[in-house]
């Protein structure tokens, strides 16, 4: 660890100013210079020191050059790009009822969460529910129909608006 100390000491201000030359932006550069040496450090042989600035320069050039190729493939967003048309403040709401939403359903007993999942989540006919459940059709609409009203309530208790 004491090498590669005195390999960064020594040579980490030319391979910024290499890669300042390159790039021409400041935050980039140490971006370079950082990658460069974490590369030296978890990559590299041991390395000669008459060669060791050809070397780190030579691994920030192609650094650059990767994030050169990156860039060419990146595409500008239009700048008529519309705005979004909810606002964050309305989406975090939305989360909050949404995780209110899973809790008070997970609270129902199952006899009830199972058919309104079958019911809301995947569509089912209460024919198809029932059997499914191996009850009757009369008793799946009830079941549904109890598990609306428990998550209603619950909703409406913690204080937050329902749409079952």
């Amino acid at each position: 660890m004491k090498e590669f100390e005195t390999l960064y000491r020594t040579y980490a201000s030319a391979v910024f100013r290499f890669a300042w030359g390159l790039c021409g932006d400041r935050s980039q550069a140490e971006d370079i210079v950082s990658e460069t040496f974490v590369r030296v450090m978890t990559r590299a042989p041991r390395i000669e020191t008459r060669t060791a600035v050809a070397y780190l320069l030579t691994i920030a050039r192609n650094i650059y050059l990767s994030g050169q190729r990156r860039r060419k493939r990146e595409v500008p967003l239009p700048e008529d790009l519309p705005a979004p048309t909810h606002d964050p403040a309305e989406r975090l709401h939305g989360e909050d009822r949404l995780a209110a939403t899973l809790h008070a359903l997970r609270d129902l007993p199952e006899g009830e969460r199972a058919p309104l999942l079958l019911r809301v989540d995947h569509e089912l006919p209460y024919e198809e529910i029932a059997a499914a459940l191996g009850i009757s059709v009369g008793a799946a609409k009830v079941r549904v129909h109890r598990a609306r009203l428990h998550l209603s309530n619950a909703l409406e208790s913690r204080g937050g608006h329902h749409e079952a």
